[in-house]
């Protein structure tokens, strides 16, 4: 039986691999990748009671009127460097940021440990020296389009006064030290909006990006999505009648904050 066990684990081992190491060509080379079923539904369910109950008591509270509005630089690079001031508010020291009419940005606590699939990628590219923090992306029913934007500010230079910025260094020349993970709690598709990414855009200036492949995943429950920071994408618009909450974490380079 032990012999049986430790050969269960072993080809179990050699799967992982296998599975991780097509993600993690995907990821290096397109910059984006889909892990399929990474969490089984009893797990999906347990995030979505949470981020749901974070999500009505964030309304309640932004609604209440009892928590400050304050201005949030939101600046977001693509044809131009942008920078616009959005509405956000702070609630226990957790930053809550309103991206668009119906669709917040709130910053939690970790409420699922770690999986395997997941840290395993992300320590192929970071070893030591990173961290990570969860949060939860609303969109409600009925919403617009995101703006286009890299999750990463451009670390190797000012824009200039018309907007116009240089990032090749960062593109070209740097390593990850970037991940978001999107863990979306439900289905995906074109008609909620899944996220639209420009492939390989992670290591494209914007002018080099035009005319790349642009996509967008239909995802299962317990479906990851995990892309460089650098990699131009958009929430799209929501155009069903059901709310389109995802988790996500994101992985950086202590130095990048």
């Amino acid at each position: 039986m032990t012999f049986n066990v430790q050969i269960c684990k072993k080809n179990y081992y050699h799967y992982l691999m296998a599975y991780n190491l097509n993600n993690i060509n995907e990821l290096t080379k397109s910059g984006v990748t889909i892990l399929k079923k990474c969490y089984n539904k009893y797990e999906i369910r347990y995030m979505t009671d949470i981020a749901l109950k974070i999500h009505t008591q964030t309304n309640t509270l932004l609604n209440s009127s009892i928590i400050p509005k304050c201005n949030y630089n939101y600046i977001n690079l693509y044809d131009k460097e942008y920078r616009t001031q959005k509405p956000c508010y702070y609630i226990n020291d957790k930053l809550i940021l309103e991206i668009e009419n119906g669709r917040l940005d709130i910053e939690i606590d970790k409420i699922f440990p770690e999986i395997q699939p997941i840290k395993s990628i992300i320590n192929s590219f970071f070893t030591k020296d990173y961290s990570h923090t969860w949060g939860i992306l609303t969109s409600d029913s009925k919403s617009v389009d995101g703006p286009w934007h890299r999750d990463v500010v451009n670390i190797c230079g000012e824009s200039s006064s018309d907007g116009t910025y240089d990032d090749s260094n960062m593109v070209h020349n740097f390593d990850p030290f970037y991940f978001t993970v999107l863990i979306p709690l439900v289905e995906l598709n074109k008609n909620n909006g899944s996220t639209e990414f420009i492939l390989e855009s992670h290591k494209s200036t914007y002018t080099e990006s035009i005319g790349k492949k642009h996509i967008q995943y239909d995802t299962e429950l317990g479906d990851v999505i995990i892309f460089d920071g650098r990699i131009f994408h958009r929430g799209c618009a929501n155009n069903s009648t059901q709310s389109r909450p995802i988790l996500y974490i994101i992985y950086y380079r202590k130095w990048y904050k």
